[in-house]
């Protein structure tokens, strides 16, 4: 069935593909992606995912999303957006619609839906050249291919015709199942182009002067597969041998050469910013203000690859991915921040069994971040000496010293959980930090506290400060009471702070606080008698260095109820209803809230982190369940009465 306003649709496809690079695991094998044909082995990213009969659920459930995004008739709103735009501007408002009603005309001649219908891959690599190039190949249902294609085409010189000034190229060669459309700029000194191009029942789309070449080389059978692509290359190879083999879809990411390839460019920008007076001798030529690049890229340079599987299977999604650190990693400034923690003990201690959302980590060092950026500047940043001394000084002046007493009384690692208290509209949520000095880390609270009480004194708001929490439990916590304008800010709550059992507590609320003081004191169960999490989260273990749990069983209401809300805008400022772009906007992000809602098909994730040497592995597990029944017939928006046809789903559920 063909799509009207198919080319939205087709942006959120592109964003669902996107969306897709994220890890998963299952059975299914290499075998079953049939783009590995065409990818070519000089490839530094690559995302490859296939439909199949375990996804039939999601499929549905995104389904009724796209068809929700259709009834909102978001190309209505945009159109207003850029009239807007071009009536400002003084451009001609006629010209315009005749064109956007011949955009939307060819568009839906395109099955947007189910464009990436069969299967899809995007891969890239970063060249000297141009920065980047890229492919994104699709596989539609084969009855749509041509169709799809001589579609795509069609859009495309419909655009074309808007270069007036013949500052691009547009060049056709082939005929039938084999199609090449390039289109590059005119006296360019690098000849790249955009690619749009059939062979059989693929569709390609690409960017650059030599990557859609060699795809559609492979895709004819034009060079040897067996040492040409990069799923042939012993070093993808060894990327998946630690992991289950995917049916949904892989990643794969060559770190290593891909900071090999940023290195080349901080090389360049750093040679071009540096500056030698005629009058200077070469062993003294001035680095240049760019010279601390290099430097730069070695400190971010801790991942030798990254690889990912997904497997979907009915109500559940399995995730894996490992990503392997280079020799020395864990030395460098954040490898020590993010990697340096040692494997989490009794972690879910402060975790009230009532919350809905959980995450908890070993790493996240804020002293070793600190030390080493300090350490960086004065070693590699041009004047860099002369600004860490300033700040010696700066510091000296200061009523607590920032390393000794605020960084260094806080230890690594973190702990933070929202529960639905006291609603799931507001729930609470509170932020926890180990304490390596509690001695130094109340000094920083007091100075805080005083802080505080200055700031909110010289804003003139009467009754605000900060006082003693009187929380049974809590003795020593503080809450500040803000002035009412700020209870409008969503998530704030009634700011608590405090240490107790060598942690550092911030919440949002008093009750959230108790339940999780409550917890630490073993007289209220912890998360492990969750439910939820007993019945469909992963095992602890007893290396893992990272957990997260999230209840998504209210996820798209409770979300999509904060999108609605902004309609409350209009109300608190009637004059930005006035502005029509303003105006456009809102009713965007507003109508986005009827999507979101859609998303009541999901149930719960959970994702376990370890770290074996120098790979860090997680799993990841996704649970569905069936969508609420509505309790009224649902009804489009005002401006659109009548109903939409049912959308077919899109071709990869985002994210999945």
């Amino acid at each position: 069935m063909k799509r009207k306003f198919g080319w939205l649709a087709g942006g959120w496809m592109l964003v669902g593909l996107l969306a897709a690079a994220t890890p998963a695991q299952a059975a299914g094998g290499m075998e079953s992606f049939k783009l590995t044909r065409a990818v070519p082995a000089d490839a530094m990213l690559v995302v490859q995912f296939r439909d199949h009969e375990g996804e039939k659920f999601v499929h549905e459930q995104f389904g009724r999303v796209w068809a929700e995004v259709e009834k909102q008739r978001f190309d209505k709103d945009i159109k207003r957006l850029l009239q807007t735009a071009i009536k400002d501007s003084g451009g001609d408002l006629e010209a315009f619609d005749a064109r956007w009603q011949q955009v939307t005309d060819l568009a839906a001649s395109v099955e947007w839906s189910g464009l990436l219908g069969r299967e899809g891959a995007f891969a890239l690599k970063l060249v000297p050249a141009s920065g980047a190039e890229w492919v994104l190949l699709a596989m539609p249902p084969a009855e749509q291919v041509a169709a799809d294609f001589d579609g795509l085409a069609a859009i495309l010189k419909n655009l074309l015709e808007l270069d007036t000034q013949k500052l691009l190229l547009h060049s056709q060669e082939g005929e039938g199942d084999t199609v090449i459309h390039k289109v590059s700029i005119a006296n360019a000194v690098v000849p790249l182009s955009l690619t749009l191009a059939r062979h059989k029942d693929v569709v390609l789309f690409g960017f650059g002067s030599s990557m859609p070449e060699q795809v559609l080389a492979l895709l004819r059978g034009e060079t040897d597969k067996a040492t040409a692509t990069l799923a042939s290359t012993e070093r993808f190879k060894d990327a998946f041998k630690t992991l289950p083999p995917p049916t949904d879809e892989f990643c794969f990411v060559d770190m290593s050469k891909i900071m090999t390839q940023v290195r080349g460019f901080a090389k360049m920008a750093a040679a071009m910013s540096a500056t030698q007076p005629t009058s200077a001798p070469a062993t003294t030529q001035p680095a240049g203000p760019l010279a601390f690049l290099m430097p730069l890229v070695d400190e971010l340079d801790l991942w030798d690859y990254m690889a990912s599987v997904s497997t979907t299977d009915g109500m559940k999604t399995v995730q894996e991915q490992v990503a392997v650190l280079r020799e020395g990693a864990k030395t460098k400034t954040l490898g020590q921040v993010f990697y340096g923690g040692t494997p989490l003990r009794d972690p879910l201690k402060f975790i009230p069994k009532s919350a809905t959302s959980v995450s908890i980590g070993s790493g996240l060092d804020f002293l070793a971040l600190y030390k080493g950026i300090i350490k960086f500047v004065e070693q590699n940043v041009p004047e860099g000496k002369a600004a860490i001394a300033q700040w010696d000084e700066v510091r000296k002046g200061l009523p607590l010293d920032i390393e000794q007493d605020v960084l260094g009384a806080i230890g690594s690692g973190y702990q933070t959980f929202s529960a639905p208290i006291p609603t799931p509209f507001m729930p609470g949520t509170v932020f926890i930090l180990p304490v390596r000095d509690a001695e130094k880390a109340q000094k920083v609270l007091d100075w805080a506290t005083e802080a505080i009480n200055g700031a909110l004194a010289t804003q003139g708001a009467q009754g605000a400060g900060v006082e003693d929490a009187r929380i049974e439990g809590a003795e020593g916590f503080k809450q500040v009471i803000l002035p009412p304008l700020f209870a409008m800010i969503p998530g704030l709550g009634q700011p608590i702070y405090g240490i107790q059992r060598d942690h550092l507590f911030l919440a949002n609320g008093p009750k959230v606080l108790t339940a999780a003081l409550k917890t630490g004191a073993g007289t209220e169960e912890s998360f492990e008698k969750n439910e939820r999490f007993h019945e469909e989260g992963l095992p602890l273990t007893p290396n893992m260095t990272g957990f997260s749990f999230q209840d998504l069983s209210n996820f798209g209401e409770e979300f999509g109820q904060m999108l609605s809300m902004v309609g409350v805008v209009r109300m608190m400022a009637p004059d930005l209803g006035k502005n029509p772009a303003a105006n456009a906007a809102l009713t965007i992000v507003t109508k986005l809230g009827s999507v979101v809602k859609k998303l009541d098909f999901y149930r719960s994730k959970c994702a376990i982190t370890t770290m074996d040497g120098n790979v860090q592995h997680t799993k990841t597990v996704t649970h569905y369940q069936e969508p609420p029944k509505p309790k009224t017939p649902t009804s489009g928006p005002a401006d659109e009465p009548t109903s939409q046809p049912a959308a077919t789903p899109p071709a990869k559920s985002p994210g999945g």
